[in-house]
This record gives structure tokens, sequence and C-alpha cells, in this order.
């Protein structure tokens, strides 16, 4: 009876000290992701020791959890502005302005990927504005990603559908 009574105790501590557990995260100067369970200047707290609530979805705090899913990571805004959703463009040959909205500014080490059409398309100097050139006439799906030194995925914006028709010629009828 003894033995039974300490192993109840036993297990009711252990419970105990993992509902209470918090789970803190930070980024370093470096863009590096940290978690600890000890609160640090500058963190934030993503979870606890208690589990999700049942028919509620939680966030992974590593990184996107599907590639449809808005995750903006260690950034408050991660939006494509230009092309708005469905906007339809004609074919020009200076092509397609893109315009992006990333804040604060890109983290050092982090790097800016569009994805067309889950074709990879590395962003030079964090660019927020620019023209796609070569894109085919035809749907086409746009999505912002930031990525970290291993390349790994930290955040991404909605994905947004844009149309791109030929050019008319001078003459032709709708």
């Amino acid at each position: 009876m003894v033995m039974l009574r300490i192993t109840l105790t036993i297990c009711l501590l252990i419970q105990c000290s993992a509902i209470n557990a918090e789970i803190y995260r930070w980024v370093d100067q470096d863009g590096r992701v940290h978690f600890s369970d000890r609160r640090i200047l500058g963190s934030e707290k993503v979870g606890s020791g208690l589990p999700a609530p049942s028919g509620e979805e939680k966030a992974s705090p590593l990184g996107p959890t599907s590639p449809d899913e808005v995750y903006p990571g260690p950034y408050s805004e991660l939006e494509i502005l230009s092309p708005t959703a469905n906007q339809a463009f004609t074919q020009e040959a200076d092509g397609l302005p893109v315009s992006l909205l990333i804040n604060p500014a890109l983290i050092e080490g982090h790097q800016m990927i569009l994805l067309l059409n889950s074709t990879e398309l590395p962003i030079k100097d964090a660019s927020t504005q620019f023209k796609l050139t070569g894109t085919s006439v035809g749907s086409h799906r746009l999505q912002l990603q930031i990525r970290g030194a291993d390349g790994h995925p930290l955040a991404q914006s909605a994905p947004r559908a844009f149309h791109l028709r030929k050019p008319k010629l001078p003459g032709q009828l709708p």
C-alpha cells in the first residue's frame, strides 16, 4: 500500500511539471531560431505543456505545415502586393511587375525565394520591387518564401494566382 501511494505521488508530480512547462522562441542576431523552457530577453511564448484542445489545430512553431499555409515566422508582415489575387495581365516584353511586403527587413542570413508554379526563383539583393520576365501565357501560382541558411522555410506568404494573356494585335477583337 505504501508503494502505491509513492507511485501515485510521483506520477502526479511528473504530470504537474509537464503541464506547467512553457516554451519560448527567439531569433538571434545571426537569424537563427532558438527554443527554450526559460524566458530570455526578447523571446515570445509559443506553447505550453498542455495539449491543444480537440478540434483546434495549432500552428507549428518550427515552420509552415503545408505549402498553402500563411506563416510569417519571425516577420510581422509577409505578403505579395502585386499581382493581386486572380489579376489578369497582358504579356509584355519588359515583364510582369511584382511588389512584395516584408517587415521587418530581411534578417541577415535569410534568403527570399519566389515560387512560380513551384519553381524556385531566388530574389537578388532582397529586392521587393522587380519585373518577372520569361513567364508563359496561362494561369500561374506565385508565393514568397523566406529560407534560413540551411535552406529550410522559415516563413511564407499566401499563394497568389494570376493570369497572363497574349497581347492583342492592332485591330484584333477580344
